[in-house]
């Protein structure tokens, strides 16, 4: 699924790039970046391969969230609020402990089996404490 998606994304936006009325050596250039952008994105988030791909996931019922990457390193953190839940999407944000930045994940239907993916989904919505975490950004 993700792979069709990231696949559909890149053509239309190269798409979109051969009709603007810039120089051809540009639109070659932005097309080069885009489908850079895509096989990228198809090798780590859809083929799950390379050192920064997520091959594993944990998440506990206090939004503690440790993820194996290719490296085979464990890297654990917390689970922000402006995660998304839904029925077909959900991205995960989480901060590893100790960094500056937040790091996204993206899971889909088809990355984890049904009863899998429902008890993710229902623990990201429900496993937050209001006094802790604050009230997710969807109720604001």
């Amino acid at each position: 699924m993700a792979l069709a998606l990231i696949a559909t994304l890149a053509l239309a936006t190269c798409a979109i790039v051969a009709t603007l009325p810039i120089d051809p050596a540009a639109v070659g250039l932005a097309t080069i970046g885009v489908l850079t952008w895509a096989i990228d994105r198809i090798y780590v988030v859809a083929l799950r391969q390379g050192p920064r791909a997520v091959r594993e996931l944990e998440l506990r019922g206090d939004l503690t969230l440790i993820v194996v990457n290719g490296d085979g390193e464990p890297c654990a953190g917390r689970v922000r609020n402006e995660s998304y839940v839904g029925a077909r999407l959900t991205t995960l944000v989480w901060r590893p402990f100790g960094r500056w930045r937040s790091r996204t994940i993206l899971v889909l239907p088809d990355m984890l089996p049904a009863q899998d993916f429902r008890r993710l989904r229902v623990l990201l919505r429900y496993g937050r404490s209001d006094v802790t975490h604050g009230r997710p950004t969807s109720q604001l």
